[in-house]
């Protein structure tokens, strides 16, 4: 890996983690809002006995870590940054607990805020090929052991088990449909964020100069695909070239296949998830 990737996975790491702590102990903790996950059954195991939640992360997630090590669910690799942004997570969720503020305003404020925090960190976490661990791989372990069950229905279910212990620890009903927010809240922030990553623009060229727009795009370092196309009116034959590209280098891509042949047609569409090819991950 590049000097310049392996800078960018730790930023991205550090302040994913980071906003993850901050909802976690800003505003879910005070708010007595356990969204399920390590950290929520964290949360309860802290209210009912004041075990520290980073600690109990750790130790939560390290057998898991080493069983998924062993039935090589994920790459060695993979497992290795991993554990890393679970000590990480630790270590910032008790060492910045005096530091941090504790929110003690309204509980529904606190529930949104919690799960955006949370959520964003998470997108960060997950963009920098990362995992801080949990109930989610739990549900991979017992997918390789019995390879019917589904990952998604069994993690929702063991989260929704937390979530629902939580109203028994709390004697209130509040916290679970408190939790229920934070946890939607966190879903909707963290598919926002990846999606958003991995969107880029399609480009869509037809020129009479295809050689000349083809050495716009491959000047750029951009992939692409050729066509053959017809005219509906004219039905001539001619080459189309499709390419796709980030924003700001579609704008660059435009301008210049506008100054080699200013007769091009150009479509421009946004495609909201592109994946492979180089394309579909962060890093």
């Amino acid at each position: 890996m590049r000097e310049k990737d392996v800078r960018a996975v730790i930023l991205l790491n550090i302040t994913g983690i980071f906003l993850y702590t901050v909802g976690m102990r800003s505003f879910a903790a005070p708010a007595q809002i356990a969204p399920g996950g390590a950290s929520g059954i964290a949360i309860l195991v802290n209210y009912m006995t004041g075990f520290p939640m980073g600690v109990f992360c750790s130790l939560f997630n390290f057998p898991i870590l080493a069983i998924v090590l062993w039935k090589r669910i994920f790459p060695g690799k993979f497992v290795a940054k991993a554990a890393a942004s679970i000590i990480l997570l630790s270590l910032m969720t008790d060492l910045l607990a005096p530091v941090l503020p504790h929110y003690q305003g309204n509980a529904l404020l606190a529930a949104l805020f919690a799960g955006a925090f949370m959520g964003s960190g998470l997108a960060m976490v997950y963009l920098g090929t990362s995992d801080t661990g949990g109930i989610t791989m739990i549900g991979l372990i017992l997918q390789k052991i019995f390879p019917h069950l589904k990952v998604g229905t069994l993690v929702s279910a063991i989260n929704m088990v937390i979530v629902l212990a939580s109203g028994l620890v709390y004697r209130n009903i509040d916290s679970i449909l408190y939790a229920v927010i934070t946890v939607y809240v966190s879903g909707l922030f963290m598919d926002k964020l990846v999606n958003q990553a991995n969107s880029r623009d399609l480009i869509i060229v037809m020129s009479e100069c295809t050689d000349k727009v083809r050495c716009v795009f491959l000047d750029e370092k951009k992939g692409i695909t050729i066509l053959k196309g017809e005219g509906g009116y004219t039905s001539e034959t001619q080459r189309v070239i499709l390419g796709a590209a980030g924003k700001a280098d579609c704008m660059k891509i435009r301008d210049k296949i506008r100054q080699v042949d200013p007769s091009a047609l150009i479509i421009v569409a946004e495609a909201s998830d592109v994946i492979g090819k180089s394309f579909g991950r962060m890093l």
